[in-house]
């Protein structure tokens, strides 16, 4: 699984998403945050937008009235920019770096309807080899980091692309202690290989691993939130979910979309057995 798979998986599947999701209002593809005080489908899948808006306001208090520049690595069609844009009451530039050309040309689209296109660039790159960009004062990644077949690539690319003192911020799908160790049954073995196979997810690791590989690369880990117990999980029986992916594995259908919706389903066998969590991590850059 290398990053040419995860641009094929997007260029096929974006607008599927759009038009099938519960974000296509939003123009997000993000998972929905049932946090405390969220009431409405918008507020929930907006949710990891608004943590970050925060980031961005105590940045900007500690440095008064200074423009914020921030980069968002793996952007999407830009959802996630565009909610800060319209929520933040002060100075804000952005880039947004996608895989996916089909993508950068939506996202152009809506920021050219919503007059963002001279303060908001959006570029078609890959996020382990970057080109030259302005150091940002944040730069963030929403479910776009297990999408990384080389981790250590993505955190020696985000150093070179965070400033002294800003923030990295990452919040993604992540392997439990338990998951990280390895002592897993054959079907435990067999939902995560799923989903990361469904997701194109090769760079799953453990907060803990990424932590270590971001230390190693000049960053602190300021904070680290667990949102999994506000993510809402699947009701079904476990067993019919199992039964459901083992019929997929065996009978993988060519489309992309297909193998999605299993990765969907053994991610909500990951979260209930506790295999995975979904966590908010923020890192200072201190060098």
């Amino acid at each position: 699984m290398n990053s040419a798979d995860v641009r094929a998986y997007y260029e096929r599947n974006t607008r599927l998403f759009l038009a099938l999701g519960a974000g296509r209002r939003a123009r997000t593809i993000h998972r929905a945050v049932w946090a405390s005080g969220i009431v409405s489908a918008d507020e929930a899948l907006h949710y990891t937008s608004r943590l970050l808006l925060h980031e961005i306001e105590c940045l900007r208090h500690d440095r008064l009235a200074a423009p914020v520049h921030i980069i968002d690595l793996g952007c999407g069609v830009g959802g996630t920019l565009f909610y800060l844009a319209s929520h933040f009451d002060g100075p804000l530039s952005a880039v947004g770096v996608t895989i996916s050309p089909l993508q950068v040309r939506l996202a152009r689209e809506q920021a050219a309807r919503l007059g963002l296109q001279d303060r908001f660039q959006f570029i078609e790159a890959d996020f382990l080899c970057l080109p030259d960009l302005t150091p940002a004062d944040i730069v963030f990644s929403i479910e776009a980091f297990v999408h990384a077949p080389a981790p250590e690539r993505y955190m020696a690319q985000a150093a070179r692309v965070v400033r002294a003192g800003g923030r990295l911020i990452v919040c993604d799908d992540f392997l439990s202690p338990r998951a990280a160790n390895g002592a897993l049954t054959a079907q435990e073995q067999r939902w995560l290989r799923t989903f990361q196979e469904g997701w194109h997810a090769p760079g799953l690791s453990s907060a803990a691993q990424i932590t270590e590989l971001a230390g190693a690369h000049g960053f602190k880990l300021l904070d680290d939130r667990d949102l999994t117990p506000d993510l809402r999980v699947l009701s079904w029986n476990m067993g019919v979910i199992d039964a459901l992916i083992r019929l997929g594995r065996l009978t993988w259908l060519p489309s992309a979309y297909w193998r999605s919706t299993l990765g969907s389903l053994a991610l909500q066998q990951c979260l209930k057995a506790g295999l995975t969590t979904y966590r908010f991590l923020v890192f200072a850059r201190c060098d």
